[in-house]
């Protein structure tokens, strides 16, 4: 990426937040931020390990930082950081399960004491196994993106209970179309909340930019790609619904009603869901797709659509009674 675009990408993404706000947004070290993604694998396949180090208000590239790469506490690898503050090796996972990996940074080439090390996993998993795809925002987090930047956001009511109750038969993968500048803000909330351990695989700049419908219908058809058994999504947005249900995931998806929301707003809502076929199932809760996937009960989209359009009609006679 050039420089012109990389501060463009980062003006972007910060600028509703003030130069010098990444240390409390990101979690960053002073003025450094240092994160090291998870990654999904197969058994057998090579895959690419990455930690980057960026700097300053424009979390610039650190360029030439040697960055050790260590397994369950042992010298695995060491790489250096490139022109976009990258340092990358190879691992293949020999055989499925969860392989703990710690990139460090040696303390050459920095004023004062280096970040912290970051943990990140290798999640290799055959490509039949059950597994669950569920996002972050509006999904297990009970708000938006916003209040991930400038608060500690909530978990959704009974999500952190549901999610270890399916993790007991399914094997858990996190997408979000967080950048990945919050790759260890985000791991810490889930932990903190005791979600069942997966992978969290965000998006970069560049998709972060595209938006999450795009972001995340490609980023679903690589892993059902790979992954096959992936039987069940969960998401906020309608256009994650129907990525699922294209790729032949059981898709549910998690919409709000607001409690003072005026009938129009309701009709509209039940018609934004008119393009979704009715086999997936749209809730307001987690308890209801506990309903759902643990005992009998069904909520298609016809049935939720129905709903939104009595309660505006109730809302209309209640309006035109009070007018009288």
């Amino acid at each position: 990426m050039t420089d012109p675009m990389r501060t463009l990408s980062i003006l972007c993404l910060l600028a509703a937040c003030g130069c010098g706000s990444q240390s409390v947004l990101l979690e960053s070290e002073g003025e450094y931020l240092f994160t090291a993604p998870d990654v999904l694998a197969l058994p057998g396949e090579n895959v690419e390990l990455r930690a980057r180090l960026q700097m300053g208000d424009l979390l610039e590239p650190k360029v030439g930082c040697i960055v050790r790469f260590l397994r369950d506490g042992r010298l695995f690898k060491a790489a250096e950081t490139d022109d976009d503050g990258v340092a990358v090796v190879t691992f293949a996972p020999e055989k499925p399960g969860v392989y703990r990996f710690t990139a460090e940074l040696s303390p050459n080439g920095f004023p004062d004491i280096p970040p912290p090390p970051r943990q990140f996993q290798v999640a290799c998993r055959r490509s039949e196994e059950p597994s669950i795809i569920v996002d972050l925002d509006k999904t297990l987090v009970a708000s938006g993106f916003h209040l991930v930047l400038i608060g500690e956001p909530e978990p959704m009511p009974d999500s952190p209970g549901v999610m270890r109750r399916l993790a007991g038969k399914h094997s858990i993968i996190y997408l979000t179309h967080r950048p990945d500048y919050f790759g260890p803000k985000s791991k810490a909330w889930l932990g903190k909340h005791k979600y069942p351990d997966g992978p969290v695989l965000l998006s970069n700049v560049s998709g972060f930019l595209s938006g999450s419908g795009a972001f995340k219908t490609q980023a679903i058809q690589r892993l059902r790609s790979r992954f096959k058994n992936i039987r069940i999504g969960i998401g906020d947005k309608i256009s994650d619904a129907q990525s699922y249900h294209d790729n032949g995931i059981r898709a549910f998806l998690i919409i709000e009603i607001p409690q003072a929301a005026p009938a129009e707003q309701l009709r509209t809502l039940a018609k934004s869901l008119e393009t979704l076929p009715d086999q997936v199932q749209v809730v307001t809760s987690w308890s209801q797709i506990e309903n759902v996937l643990f005992g009998n009960a069904s909520y298609p989209r016809s049935r939720m659509q129905r709903e939104l359009k009595k309660k505006a009609d109730a809302l209309k006679t209640e309006e035109k009674n009070t007018a009288e």
